[in-house]
């Protein structure tokens, strides 16, 4: 067997996700901006005043569709390492499903989503340090 069953399954996953990212892309593109007004408000951050760890996400995603991958990451730099790492990750089974090309990287891919939960909590402490201990609102 040319993938592991496990990247075989992320690889499946993957091409759906796709599918998904290119429609909301569409409509991101459609709307614009004018998206935000209608994303209602992080139940976390109503109930206690903090922000969630994925407070800035949305506003990542849509900074990242609109061609600004660096307001993206300042806003939530785990959208567009997850970008990074998807594409790397579905180009190179695409590579080995379709060409027979060896990856050699079988089972790495839990290390960058480790990697990804890092970016998350320290991005979430950082946060709130900014927003308890100085009262700087980041997003």
């Amino acid at each position: 067997m040319i993938m592991g069953v496990y990247n075989k399954t992320l690889y499946e996953l993957g091409k759906w996700i796709l599918a998904a990212v290119i429609a909301a892309a569409v409509f991101v593109w459609i709307l614009g901006d004018s998206l935000l007004t209608h994303v209602p408000e992080c139940a976390f951050e109503s109930l206690t005043g903090l922000y969630c760890p994925g407070c800035g996400g949305t506003r990542a995603v849509i900074a990242l569709f609109n061609g600004h991958p660096v307001r993206s990451f300042l806003y939530h730099p785990a959208v567009p390492y997850a970008f990074v790492v998807y594409c790397e990750f579905m180009i190179r089974m695409f590579l080995v499903k379709h060409f027979g090309v060896k990856s050699g990287k079988d089972g790495q891919i839990n290390i960058f989503i480790y990697i990804g939960i890092g970016i998350i909590l320290i991005q979430w402490v950082v946060k709130l340090i900014l927003l308890i201990h100085y009262g700087v609102h980041v997003i």
